[in-house]
């Protein structure tokens, strides 16, 4: 969390933005640079995790998840049209939460046939942010063994 200057807490993003985007030694120029830094963060969701997500009705397996949106596997290209919003019921353990989330990206798996389906929150409550920012930092810790720990972030 941060601290505002009126004195209230504010949650931060659940983002890396001080990680290396190139090798030490890298000559890009600092605009090539922006352009390939990875601004979020989704934390992968492995099979016994207890996460996913129901839409219209419809249980969806979420294979990744960061505050400000999740990816859900899904059988066709025409599941979930891009630009529509969609309702969701997230399970996250023992929290159930319901968002409004919009369909940002839906593309081919090259190796199972399914889709991975994109998805940005919108109108997060200060409350589910929280939940959600909570689960992510155990999340992460028990993937990588600490929060701070250096990992392979899946960089665009």
């Amino acid at each position: 969390m941060t601290e505002k200057k009126n004195g209230t807490e504010e949650i931060a993003p659940w983002e890396f933005t001080e990680l290396h985007a190139a090798p030490a030694g890298a000559t890009l120029a600092d605009a090539d640079l922006e352009k390939i830094i990875r601004k979020n963060y989704r934390e992968p969701i492995l099979d016994d995790d207890p996460v996913r997500a129901e839409i219209d009705g419809a249980s969806h397996r979420v294979c990744d998840i960061g505050s400000r949106g999740l990816g859900l596997i899904v059988p066709s290209l025409g599941s979930f049209p891009a630009g529509a919003p969609y309702s969701i019921t997230l399970h996250i353990g023992d929290n159930t939460l319901t968002l409004r989330g919009k369909v940002t990206h839906i593309s081919p798996s090259e190796i199972s046939g399914e889709c991975h389906c994109g998805i940005e929150f919108i109108d997060l409550s200060k409350k589910d942010e929280q939940t959600l920012q909570h689960f992510l930092t155990e999340h992460h810790a028990r993937l990588f063994g600490g929060t701070n720990r250096s990992a392979d972030l899946g960089r665009d």
